[in-house]
Order: C-alpha cells, then sequence, then structure tokens
C-alpha cells in the first residue's frame, strides 16, 4: 500500500512538472510570436487579440482560415488568427467577409504604394508589409493554406479611373503535395478562370516563384529584376501583380502593377487584393 500511495505521488509530481514545463514551452513560443508581430507592425490590440486566442482556443476549435472564422458566427472584414492543419502555431490574416459571401483570406494587396514590393526571396518566403493594407502574407503561409488543393483565388482590382474588375480561379494552390516547398520554388497551380479581367494568370501555372535574388524562371535574364517585381514568372509574364506602384500609365514596359488582359503592358493599377478560400466543389 505504501508503495502504491508512493507512485501516486510521484505520478502526481510527474504530472505536475510535465504541465509546467508545457506552460514553459507555451510562454516562450507566445513571447516569440509577440516578437514577430511587434516587428511586423501589428497593433497591440491585434497582437493581444492573436495571444488570446492561441492561449485559449482548443486546438479543434481553432479556426483553419477565414472560411472557418465566418463559419464561427464572425461577418465582419478585419483581422483574425487563423491556424491551418500543419501550422499549430497559426498567424494573423485579414478577412474579407462580404465579397462574393465572404470568407476569403487575403494573401495579398496594392492599394496606395507605401510599401516597397521589390524585395528578395527571403522577405517573399516569410511575408511583409502590414496586413490592414499594403501586404504579401508570405509563400510559406500560403502553402500552409492551399498544401492540400482544393482553394479558390480571386483577384480584385481597381484602375485610376475607379473601373474596376476581378478574376477568378476554381483551381489554385501554392507547392501543392510538396515535402520541401522552399526547395521546389512554391510552384503554382491555378486553373478555370471566370471573371470580367481576363486570364492573365493561367500562363504561370506550373512555374516556380522568382525574385531579385532567386531567378527560378525560364527567361536568360531575371525576370524579377528585369521586371521590378517578383512573380511566378515564365518568359517572363502576362501578369505582374507585385511591380513598381506606377500610378496608372506609364512610359516604361511591364514593370508597373500589370493585368495584361484587362489594361496591358504599360498600365499600373491602383487597387489589387488576392485572396483564397476552400473551394465546395472537388478540383478537376
Amino acid at each position: 500500500d505504501s508503495l502504491k500511495r508512493g507512485q501516486g505521488v510521484l505520478n502526481q509530481r510527474l504530472d505536475g512538472l510535465q504541465s509546467e514545463q508545457s506552460q514553459i514551452i507555451q510562454v516562450r513560443h507566445l513571447m516569440t510570436q509577440l516578437r514577430h508581430l511587434s516587428y511586423r507592425g501589428h497593433s497591440t490590440t491585434n497582437i493581444k487579440l492573436h495571444l488570446f486566442t492561441v492561449c485559449l482556443s482548443p486546438s479543434a476549435d481553432r479556426p483553419r482560415d477565414c472560411s472557418d472564422v465566418m463559419a464561427a458566427g464572425v461577418s465582419q472584414d478585419g483581422v483574425y488568427s487563423v491556424f491551418p492543419t500543419h501550422d499549430p502555431d497559426g498567424f494573423m490574416v485579414y478577412c474579407d467577409m462580404t465579397t462574393e459571401g465572404g470568407g476569403w483570406t487575403v494573401i495579398q494587396r496594392r492599394e496606395d504604394g507605401s510599401v516597397n514590393f521589390f524585395r528578395g526571396w527571403e522577405a517573399y518566403r516569410d511575408g511583409f508589409g502590414k496586413t490592414t493594407g499594403e501586404h504579401w502574407l508570405g509563400l510559406q503561409r500560403i502553402y500552409s493554406l492551399t498544401r492540400s488543393g482544393g482553394h479558390v483565388l480571386r483577384i480584385d482590382m481597381a484602375d485610376f479611373d475607379n473601373a474596376t474588375a476581378f478574376a477568378r480561379y476554381a483551381v489554385f494552390s501554392v507547392g501543392r503535395n510538396s515535402v520541401n516547398p522552399e526547395e521546389d520554388g512554391y510552384p503554382l497551380t491555378v486553373d478555370q478562370y471566370s471573371g470580367t479581367a481576363g486570364d492573365s494568370l493561367l500562363k504561370h501555372s506550373g512555374m516556380q516563384f522568382t525574385t531579385k535574388d532567386r531567378d527560378q524562371d525560364q527567361s536568360e535574364n531575371n525576370c524579377a529584376a528585369y521586371y521590378q517585381g517578383a512573380w511566378w514568372y515564365r518568359n517572363c509574364h502576362t501578369s505582374n501583380l507585385n511591380g513598381q506602384y506606377l500610378r496608372g500609365s506609364h512610359a516604361s514596359y511591364a514593370d508597373g502593377v500589370e493585368w495584361s488582359s484587362w489594361t496591358g503592358w504599360q498600365y499600373s493599377l491602383r487597387f489589387t487584393e488576392m485572396k483564397i478560400r476552400p473551394n465546395t466543389k472537388p478540383d478537376s
């Protein structure tokens, strides 16, 4: 009996130590996230909301993306924490809850030229900008969201005369089925266009992502360096949404925020927003 009691006491102490270890690990993780979010320019309120979600939400109840946030009853556009299946740490995204039924996770936005998009590989891998303004979510995060396929991409655009158009692709993923997506270059899969802007992305399907310091296109030159952007270039592009913010018509060729099928190669768009959500229909 005394041995059993002693064993029980030891088991309780072991459980306590394991719980304390888990708490220490969690605190360290949260402090790392806090530093990271502060560095990326998030407001104190958004950081607190993110950490509150990480601490108190059971893993099974954490939203994987903005469509899950909407399914939980949220209907207001804004910044929310999401936790893709293979990324339990989670990250903050902007959710569009109004366009075409809502539930969209924004992965890129251009709106005023306030953020420099002519950046290198690490910046595009990890993401940059401000979630509530101009930003690129990051290739690794886009991969985490779309790695299993089954996602729709919608791109909303506007010019400087307030004309608008959109492109919608019923099939979209980055690095799909890749074991090491960075090594593979975060290849793009896109198909099944519909919309009003014309199809300027299908040509890029199957291509790796190229930045000014990592050339993975099929051109003799580095398309990112030549056209002042970063994209899934082929040889070289029919769209360049991460190009220079040149504010409408420009004399240079194809180096602005371009969507050639709508405004040609010498018109830099005022606004673009790329966003994704799960497709209710299986990929074909």
